[in-house]
């Protein structure tokens, strides 16, 4: 069923023309609503490497306010925060978010590291054989320290964790059944970054590449649901930095398609789900935190932002 609900995106593309024109500009806010806070919710989270912090903190607080979330969707680090939170975790999601250093998330390899300090001809070349930039060593113990299968699979909330499978060039769902820490791995797999993760026999990579946050998903598994809250963790007005070097260039690439695709599909989710409620929830103001930059001082704001902002959000909603 969830490779069928996987397939089921690219009917939605067809609303592309309409959509587009609405699309052009994101909401800095959630919203109003016309529904009570009561109304049955799915939360569906686009990650941003270290800027999950701020999702982290939008669910923790939704979550705490009693927001009746009935599925959580989640690619990239969204889906490690969807896991935790499908858990029933949000403790502990908050601590991790706080406490979270770049030495536990990535490390350069070896030959990277030996690679530049090579002629130029021969730096391409070790580059070229390493695989990958990062060892995903330390990425995998942080999700087994922080992942609760048992929880998950007794959760009355519903995960949907994307992927997306490099051979068959599509997206692979996971839910409590079936989710796993290499599941979660590959969630979180950036091509060039991290290798690709076996899972069954399949190479998975970041879902970002094809459900950078997967609305049109979550909504398609649970067409009971009458809300859906988007969260981005990029403001409106924010706007890119001059690419002066590489890995700027490649952060900003990344990071323009990943924006645009998150408003297409909230676009393309009000269309193809009438009935349902989409809000974009986005930072009140830039985050000042790069992908890869996990500073805790830096974290640590844009979670306590994500809870402002959360909390705004409810506040308008319950005076409508």
């Amino acid at each position: 069923m969830l490779r069928h609900l996987a397939g089921r995106r690219g009917s939605a593309l067809a609303l592309l023309a309409c959509a587009l024109g609405a699309g052009s500009a994101a909401a800095s806010s959630c919203g109003t609503s016309a529904r009570p806070l009561a109304t049955p919710t799915t939360l569906v989270l686009s990650g941003g490497g270290a800027k999950g912090a701020y999702e982290a903190g939008v669910a923790a607080w939704l979550v705490e306010r009693g927001l009746p979330i009935r599925l959580v969707a989640g690619s990239s680090a969204g889906a490690l925060n969807a896991a935790m939170i499908a858990a029933g975790r949000t403790d502990r999601l908050k601590a991790l978010w706080r406490g979270l250093t770049r030495d536990r998330v990535y490390s350069l390899r070896t030959r990277v590291l030996f690679g530049g300090l090579l002629p130029g001809w021969l730096t391409l070349l070790i580059l070229d054989r390493a695989g990958s930039l990062f060892d995903p060593a330390p990425l995998r113990e942080l999700i087994a320290e922080s992942l609760d299968l048992e929880r998950i699979r007794a959760s009355p909330v519903r995960l949907l964790v994307v992927t997306t499978d490099l051979a068959r060039r599509e997206q692979r769902l996971f839910d409590n059944a079936t989710v796993t820490r290499e599941a979660l791995m590959a969630a979180a797999a950036v091509p060039g970054a991290f290798p690709a993760v076996d899972v069954e026999g399949a190479l998975l990579v970041d879902g970002g590449l094809t459900g950078r946050a997967p609305v049109l998903e979550a909504l398609a598994a649970a067409p009971d649901v009458e809300r859906a809250v988007v969260v981005m963790s990029y403001a409106a007005e924010e706007r890119g930095a001059p690419p002066t070097t590489v890995r700027r260039a490649l952060e900003e690439a990344f990071e323009m398609g990943m924006i645009h695709q998150i408003r297409r599909d909230v676009e393309l989710a009000r269309l193809k789900f009438p009935a349902a409620e989409v809000h974009l929830l986005a930072p009140s103001a830039p985050l000042s935190l790069r992908p890869l930059d996990f500073d805790p001082a830096g974290m640590a704001r844009a979670l306590e932002r994500g809870r402002e902002d959360a909390r705004a959000c409810l506040s308008g909603w319950a005076t409508r």
